[in-house]
Parts: structure tokens; C-alpha cells; sequence
């Protein structure tokens, strides 16, 4: 895929990064998509919610606040805001409490923070109901030093809601329940060999060795991924995570 590639300061978990995208990318994809989202949500008259449902490592998070900052550079766009999932996971405490079943094995939920059952849907589904009710509604974040859920710590009042999350489109009855509230979706895939590299790399720039990353990864990210690339209901746009780190439409 060949292109011009354009460089932007965008605030991640509260530092600037580098992020790049292809200039084709963001004409032929990002702006119509945002002006389709803008249109919509004219149309109903009220504010419109957006799922962005990936696996892990695809760059979503980053996406999200990307598309987020795109639009607020476009004169009279409604106002767009990007929000995760993350604050949804149940508290460290509870974690600590709960259970999953895992190769056969039933081992604490601690383990494989991150997997579906960790998310409180039920929890979720209320602030759903909440956005399509009132104008500010509180939202929970993860935060990353504490290794916990921070409640309230941000308010969302955007015009366009755009949630992202690994899980926003399985095909298990919580989170269908949850799905109803979105008023379109978005989907990114990848070649999970591609996802592998990516999150195992993720893991040894935190800390760990090439060898506990690769265990980590065979332990629960590779469960993530193939969980969500394979029990994940259509959604309304599909996009690809391309060998370089872009995006094409499906």
C-alpha cells in the first residue's frame, strides 16, 4: 500500500506522541466516515452512539482519539468524543474475588485482567442508558499506574459518542444487551500472526522478557484475540489493520 504518510502530536494517557497515518487514509476513510457519523446524528436529533469494537494491539484506543481531534478541526462538525471501555473492568478487589475457567484450570480473574468476564456489562449498560438520557454523564477510566478503575474521572458530553473496546460486539447475551444502545458500529480486524508480534513486543517494552512475553501471550492475549476475531458479530463498517500499521476498508 503506497501513499504519503502525515505526522501528528496527539495526547496519549496524558503524553504527547508521534502517531501517523497515510494522507489517502484520512480522505478516503477517516473524513467520510466522520462526516456519515456527523449526518446521522443530525438526523436523529439527538446524541449518537458509536461502537469500535477490535482486538487487542490493533491500535484502537489511538484511533479513537485520532478520529476524535480529526474532528474538531472541521468546522461545524458535531462534537465528536472518544471514550474506552477499560473504566468498565470490575475493581481490583473484586478481580481478586472472582473466578474464571481457563484450560481447564479455575484460576483467579486477576490472571487474565483483560478477558471478557472481567467487564462489568451490567455496570456498563446503565451508563449507556444514561448518555441517551441525559447531557453530562460521569464515565470511569482505567488508570494504568494504579492498575485500577478510577471512577468519574471524566465527563462525557459530545454530540457523538465513540466507545471502543475489545468486546463491544460479542455474541453473548451481556453484550448484546449492550450493543442495542449503538447507533452504528465499527469493526477492525488483523492477521492475528500480526497481533502476536505487536503484543508480545508490548509486554517486553513494559518490562518483561522475551520469554515471559511469549507465555503471557500464548496464556491470554492469544485467548483475546482469537475470541474476538471469532466470536464477534458484524458490524455496520469493517475496517483492517494493514502490515505497516494503517487501515483500509474491508
Amino acid at each position: 500500500m503506497k501513499g504519503t504518510w502525515k505526522l501528528y502530536d496527539l495526547v496519549v494517557n496524558g503524553l504527547v506522541q508521534k502517531v501517523r497515518f497515510r494522507e489517502e487514509t484520512i480522505n478516503e476513510l477517516f473524513l467520510p466516515f466522520l462526516y456519515r457519523m456527523a449526518r446521522l446524528q443530525r438526523q436523529k436529533g439527538r446524541r449518537l452512539i458509536v461502537f469500535l469494537a477490535a482486538p487487542p494491539a490493533t491500535g484502537k484506543s489511538t484511533l479513537v482519539l485520532f478520529l476524535e481531534q480529526l474532528a474538531g478541526d472541521i468546522e461545524g462538525m458535531p462534537v465528536l468524543q472518544a471514550v474506552g471501555l477499560d473504566g468498565f473492568h470490575f475493581h481490583a478487589e473484586e478481580l481478586g474475588r472472582k473466578t474464571v475457567r481457563r484450560d481447564g484450570k479455575i484460576i483467579s480473574m486477576k490472571e487474565v485482567k483483560g478477558c471478557a468476564e472481567s467487564f462489568n456489562v451490567e455496570r456498563l449498560c446503565r451508563k449507556l442508558g444514561a448518555l441517551c438520557q441525559a447531557k453530562e454523564v460521569s464515565w470511569p477510566v482505567y488508570d494504568r499506574q494504579k492498575h485500577d478503575v478510577v471512577e468519574d474521572a471524566l465527563t462525557v458530553a459530545g454530540d457523538i459518542v465513540l466507545l471502543e473496546g475489545n468486546w463491544l460486539l460479542l455474541q453473548e447475551p451481556c453484550w448484546q444487551a449492550a450493543c442495542q444502545y449503538a447507533d452504528y458500529t465499527v469493526s477492525l480486524c488483523a492477521d492475528p500472526v500480526q497481533l502476536k508480534e505487536r503484543l508480545i513486543q508490548r509486554k517486553i517494552q513494559g518490562g518483561k522478557t522475551a520469554a515471559e512475553a511469549a507465555a503471557f501471550y500464548l496464556f491470554s492475549d492469544r485467548v483475546n484475540v482469537e475470541r474476538v476475531l471469532q466470536e464477534s458479530v458484524p458490524a455496520d463498517t469493517e475496517w483492517e489493520l494493514t502490515e505497516d500499521g494503517d487501515y483500509q476498508e474491508r
